[in-house]
């Protein structure tokens, strides 16, 4: 992986590596010294941890509802159907995608004589995350209880690139797809053991995250659904009894499970490291948050990772 990021030149990696490289110097600072300069804390941090923010600040006049989370899912669906559409109609007609098209697409990854993703396993990992991601929308929509808090409109612009290139990734490495084919091929047969555990593990993952969605919503709902206040709590009990973001642990082991059914890709290796630098930090600054606002918050909880992290 490490060997790889030097031989970085094509659009995604590059777009990735940037972002995920400001994330990480961003958020460091926003730990160790926030104090100093306040724009950089309120370009890091959204929702709860932001609401301690000057409400006077540039950034908080340019931000969003958190709520617009909704259009990161929506954004990405319509990705996935297109790309959906596209493997669809290439099995009818390997002709299906233009020239112009296939050279668009190899700009956006490294150059291959033949592309790494077979396209089995492409219509497998596409369907996965349409799954994810439907499942996103649907709790943005109809589980999760939003406050006013808000998100800056870097957050904003950062999440809807984020779901839209998630599947222009696997297709600008797919067979058929970003390349030419005599015969376009989708069979069962061509996904291993291994590819089959990692999208068990993917739905396991996803199943998980709902759990914690809902145990998240119910700290503001009565006994009967209805939202009792906006208020932010402490949640307490399963995974939370370990750690305070455990809901951004498992969007982690969500894309790594999705790495078991796309081990060969390439541009899926960078988006990893920005979700995992992007949680990571999310999940420290958030339980930084709730030690300053709950005085009597459980001191032997981690941030992300039970007993270490």
């Amino acid at each position: 992986m490490l060997d790889s990021l030097w031989e970085v030149r094509q659009a995604l990696p590059i777009y990735l590596l940037v972002t995920t490289l400001g994330l990480a110097l961003s958020c460091c600072f926003t730990l160790i010294c926030p104090h100093v300069c306040k724009l950089i804390p309120a370009l890091t941090t959204y929702g709860k941890a932001a609401d301690q923010l000057e409400e006077n600040s540039l950034v908080a006049r340019i931000s969003v509802p958190k709520k617009w989370f909704k259009h990161f899912y929506a954004l990405g669906l319509l990705t996935l159907c297109l790309c959906l559409h596209c493997i669809y109609s290439t099995i009818h007609n390997p002709n299906y995608i233009q020239l112009v098209t296939i050279k668009l697409l190899s700009t956006l990854t490294r150059s291959y004589s033949v592309p790494p993703i077979t396209s089995s396993t492409a219509l497998l990992a596409l369907l996965l995350i349409t799954f994810h991601v439907g499942r996103r929308l649907y709790e943005t929509l109809f589980v999760s209880v939003y406050s006013d808090s808000r998100m800056n409109i870097f957050h904003y612009v950062v999440g809807i690139i984020h779901y839209t290139i998630l599947p222009i990734s696997i297709i600008c490495e797919t067979q058929g797809i970003s390349s030419r084919v005599e015969y376009f091929r989708i069979s069962i047969e061509d996904i291993t053991y291994t590819q089959w555990a990692g999208a068990v593990l993917f739905w396991i993952c996803n199943w998980k995250q709902h759990q914690l969605a809902e145990q998240i919503a119910n700290t503001r709902k009565g006994p009967r659904g209805l939202i009792r206040n906006y208020a932010y709590g402490i949640c307490f009990g399963g995974w939370f009894n370990l750690v305070s973001c455990p809901h951004f642990l498992f969007e982690i082991c969500i894309y790594l499970s999705l790495f078991l059914v796309i081990p060969t890709s390439y541009v899926y290796r960078f988006i990893i490291l920005f979700v995992c630098v992007n949680q990571t930090f999310a999940a420290l600054i958030t339980h930084s948050w709730y030690h300053k606002t709950f005085p009597k918050y459980p001191k032997n909880r981690k941030a992300l990772i039970p007993y270490i992290l």
